[in-house]
């Protein structure tokens, strides 16, 4: 066994799958971790990623779903009624998250709820994951990471893909795409669709376990230049969805009634991305992305209306100062508007965010790689705000990497944007002081060992986090019973913890395996008092077994993670802690034609259901009521049914 082979076997873990497979390259090419084009294994900064063929071991309409099996992330839902959930890394809330869509952040607090929804599985070549702080590159809505959404070349897509799916609890999801020739152009185009009208209350409290949804989504993408020096890109999403959650009796008649209770959010969104690179040269790029999104939301007698607009553009360019030096150097601008009319927003908040930022990558010696960067943002109500990092990869052996890092975030919080709780429930919202920037400082290690095994090769990885929150707002649930309380906190926050993960293709092993666990540690610290954080499990275990035989055309994925105890809100006659739960699916994939699959599955396997999402479901506009108390899967097992067919080039 040679180390090229080795190599090969390495790049093929993370390539993607299409059905006209673009050319083979011995390392996927990442550019999440310093916005320049870098090979997976030698970037400086950590990057997993999640190839198209990961997302189809268990299908769903959600990337909200799939990025949840990767290790270190977890979809958290804030609501037991409407179901509106974000993605959680290393235990840090959602709005910790930056989302982006081919290298272009989508600013928006809430574009770790709705950025990641809408989009088809078929127009995504490869989802890049950094857990841990990228304030540097792409300001502060990336404290806690990064999810960079890669869609497709048009060049390697299907001509027509064409993905439909059913379950036995009335849900159903219709995908189709395309790239069709546009003169020298390549184009992308996508329509997703998904609809659940069916009520189903398992846990019998009269409350919908699921919400009922209609959702559509369109997508195009333009792309020129050939793709080895492409000059742009373009992309534009539409996205619109009616969301309901309550009881049995609503009808619509009923929305922002005090009589019947319901839940009704109305969603609008739209997005632009483009990234220039001038004269194809990839070490020059202007990024580019706008969002606009509007919410009509009533959560039984209370109104939500909000309006967000946001808007980026950064330029960077990358020079080699020496042999062993590139300097890249950029502005940014960011635009905010937001308005929800809430006691925390009485006026429209209108914020123009400068910045500047420069990073120097350097060959420090034979096995050691540097990356120092600093950006400097000016907010107008909090002046300059530096974000420094330092980042260090050294291979003491060709088959060995070590990752090492620290950075620092800062954040501007919109509670009512990002704390669903503050809508819901029968409780009154308390500001108790302004609310001043949340700031952090954080450390990353990382180890990745690959080991031959036969032709194929497994990678173990190690991973060790450390961030240290001051200023951190957090809501009070426990003071006061009636009320929920917003403060910056008097002391600090931690998260710290320890993941393990293995990722071997089938033919390393019988099987082919991608698992890992993350041990956690997430607590605030007041007086020297230390106190856990809600909703972050001190364990959660993830895997994916995998085993295809070629010659009958038959897949088949077992899927599933396991999560630890948790600290739960303090409400009467119920346990402050979860318990260990699981939640598992197998899914088979029947290869009917070269290019048509009928795929069938089996989702929740063990059939675990939280009982008590709501409290005091009996009495929904009575002091008592709250949403805020979902631990784990609420909908019980059921089946799933589907087909894809692709018409290749």
């Amino acid at each position: 066994m040679n180390c090229a082979r080795v190599l090969v076997a390495v790049g093929l873990l993370a390539a993607p799958l299409a059905a006209q497979a673009p050319p083979v390259t011995l390392d996927s090419l990442v550019t999440t971790g310093t916005l320049l084009e870098r090979s997976l294994s030698a970037s400086p900064i950590k990057v997993e990623v999640i190839s198209a063929r990961f997302l189809q071991r268990a299908l769903t309409n959600s990337l909200l779903e799939s990025v949840q099996l990767m290790t270190g992330l977890g979809q958290q839902v804030d609501c037991g009624v409407c179901y509106t959930s974000n993605i959680r890394i290393n235990g840090m809330e959602g709005p910790y998250t930056a989302v982006l869509i081919d290298g272009a952040p989508l600013m928006s607090a809430l574009a770790t709820v709705y950025g990641l929804s809408g989009i088809n599985p078929a127009i995504v070549e490869r989802v890049e994951i950094i857990r841990g702080p990228m304030s540097t590159l792409y300001g502060s809505e990336a404290m806690g990471g990064v999810i960079n959404v890669i869609t497709k070349d048009p060049r390697f897509a299907p001509a027509l893909s064409l993905s439909s799916y059913g379950t036995s609890h009335g849900e159903m999801n219709l995908d189709v795409a395309a790239a069709p020739r546009l003169g020298g152009a390549r184009l992308l185009l996508s329509g997703s669709l998904a609809h659940n009208a069916r009520f189903v209350d398992g846990n019998l409290d009269n409350f919908s376990d699921m919400p009922l949804v209609t959702r559509g989504a369109t997508f195009a993408k333009l792309s020129l230049g050939p793709p080895a020096r492409r000059l742009l890109d373009l992309s534009v999403k539409a996205y619109a969805e009616n969301r309901f959650g309550g009881v049995s009796e609503w009808r619509k008649t009923h929305r922002g009634s005090s009589e019947v209770y319901g839940e009704s959010v109305q969603t609008r969104r739209a997005e632009l991305v483009a990234g220039w690179r001038p004269g194809g040269d990839p070490a020059t790029r202007l990024d580019l992305s706008a969002t606009w999104h509007d919410q009509n939301s009533w959560y039984g007698d209370q109104s939500f209306q909000a309006t967000q607009w946001n808007g980026f553009a950064q330029f960077v360019r990358a020079t080699a100062v020496h042999s062993r030096h590139e300097l890249m150097a950029g502005a940014a601008l960011r635009f905010d508007h937001y308005d929800d009319g809430t006691p925390a927003t009485p006026e429209p908040e209108r914020r123009l965010i400068p910045g500047l930022l420069a990073q120097l990558e350097s060959q420090v010696a034979g096995p050691l790689t540097s990356v120092v960067g600093m950006r400097v943002d000016h907010h107008p109500a909090h002046g300059a705000i530096a974000s420094p990092r330092l980042a260090l990869r050294w291979t003491p052996a060709l088959l060995t990497t070590v990752r090492l890092s620290g950075a620092t975030g800062f954040r501007v919080v919109n509670v009512f944007t990002e704390d669903h709780a503050a809508l819901t429930g029968a409780r009154t919202v308390t500001i108790a002081e302004a609310l001043q920037p949340e700031r952090s400082r954080t450390a990353t290690l990382s180890v990745q060992q690959v080991l031959p095994l036969g032709d194929d090769a497994v990678t173990l990885e190690l991973d060790g986090f450390l961030t240290r929150f001051t200023n951190k707002i957090q809501p009070d649930y426990n003071t006061d019973p009636t009320r929920i309380i917003y403060a910056n906190l008097r002391g600090h926050a931690t998260t710290r913890g320890l993941s393990l993960s293995i990722n071997a293709p089938q033919g390393a092993l019988p099987v082919g395996v991608r698992a890992g666990g993350t041990w956690q540690r997430v607590e605030t610290v007041t007086d020297g008092v230390a106190s856990p954080l809600e909703f972050a499990p001190g364990f959660k275990g993830e895997f994916t077994l995998s085993r295809e035989w070629e010659r009958s055309g038959v897949t088949m994925d077992w899927t599933g993670r396991v999560v630890g105890p948790m600290k739960l809100p303090e409400f009467p006659d119920k346990a402050p802690r979860s318990p260990w739960y699981t939640e598992q699916a197998i899914q088979v994939t029947k290869r009917l034609a070269p290019n048509t699959f009928l795929i069938g599955a089996i989702r929740n396997l063990a059939n675990f259901r939280q009982a008590d999402p709501i409290i005091n479901p009996q009495d929904p506009f009575g002091p008592g009521f709250d949403t805020f108390h979902v631990f784990g899967p609420v909908q019980g097992r059921r089946l799933l049914l589907g087909v894809q067919h692709n018409v290749p080039r």
